[in-house]
């Protein structure tokens, strides 16, 4: 017989985070979070990166302006962090699921980048 769950523990089972574009950056975070308990999904615009992702166990799904997300995907999640670069046509996080983003009530959303790949 397991013990009974803290308020702590809930917490802690309770942590998603959800990346906009799951690369380098991102993938570091993904990791430490996954090795303290948390459940992790992100985003790749292949579906070769997808399965890679997926083999690292990472919940993984394709996303680019052709391929937008069902809401749903992330609704859930705790956490969402957008490290998507921008393209010639602005944000494309903020441009297909901006509207979809303003409706949840995470406990945290946070933008990364790096100028060592994104100088603009």
């Amino acid at each position: 017989m397991g013990r009974e769950l803290t308020q702590g523990d809930r917490q802690r089972e309770d942590r998603q985070l959800f990346c906009f574009g799951y690369g380098f950056s991102a993938a570091e975070l993904g990791q430490r979070l996954r090795a303290q308990g948390w459940q992790v999904a992100g985003t790749a615009r292949s579906a070769e990166k997808c399965a890679a992702l997926a083999a690292a166990g990472v919940v993984a799904h394709r996303f680019d302006r052709d391929h937008p997300l069902d809401p749903a995907v992330f609704a859930s999640a705790t956490h969402i962090l957008s490290s998507v670069p921008p393209d010639e046509a602005g944000d494309p996080v903020l441009d297909c699921h901006g509207a979809d983003l303003a409706a949840l009530t995470p406990q945290w959303v946070g933008y990364l980048s790096t100028t060592g790949v994104y100088g603009d």
